[in-house]
């Protein structure tokens, strides 16, 4: 009988990861809804053996995509693998060996130039602080987001972020 239920434990979950990447905490949500814990996690640790699973590779992947192609930032992308139950130290990782390859300021001064090709540069103080708001929300530190747009926006615009009058 155990032998059966793993067996249908792993058609599942290789079946879902053949549509699109999970991470190891969705796979067991999914699988918990069939078979008890000890069941679910011997299928994981097989799933890992057979490579077909890694938490690692799945933050690495997801947080690069989501940089260059939807112009995340790394807090946005944390908090995205958080929920998607990915370990902090995977997380950490992932955004560490991609921080070491697109930068410090990750993909920031690309998605500036993609959302100025958009919307046009900031010509006024209230605009500037809506893109700083906006930058916020796509997850990016503010002295990132001070540091990139001092080289684009015009010097009075900094101004205010720099002396705050």
């Amino acid at each position: 009988m155990d032998s059966e239920l793993e067996k249908k434990l792993q058609k599942k979950a290789v079946a879902l990861l053949s549509r699109r990447a999970y991470s190891r905490g969705e796979i067991r949500q999914k699988l918990l809804k069939i078979a008890d814990e000890p069941m679910v996690e011997i299928v994981l640790d097989r799933l890992e053996q057979l490579k077909l699973l890694n938490d690692l590779d799945y933050a690495y992947n997801f947080a690069f995509y989501r940089i260059g192609r939807e112009g995340w930032g790394p807090e946005k992308i944390r908090r995205a693998l958080y929920n998607r139950q990915v370990s902090d130290s995977n997380i950490a990782t992932a955004l560490d060996q991609i921080r070491s390859l697109v930068g410090d300021h990750y993909a920031l001064a690309d998605y500036l130039k993609k959302y100025f090709g958009k919307k046009g540069m900031p010509e006024d103080l209230n605009s500037a602080r809506n893109l700083v708001s906006h930058l916020r929300r796509r997850g990016y530190h503010r002295n990132s987001i001070i540091s990139v747009l001092k080289n684009m926006l015009p010097s009075e615009l900094m101004r205010y972020f720099e002396t705050g009058d």
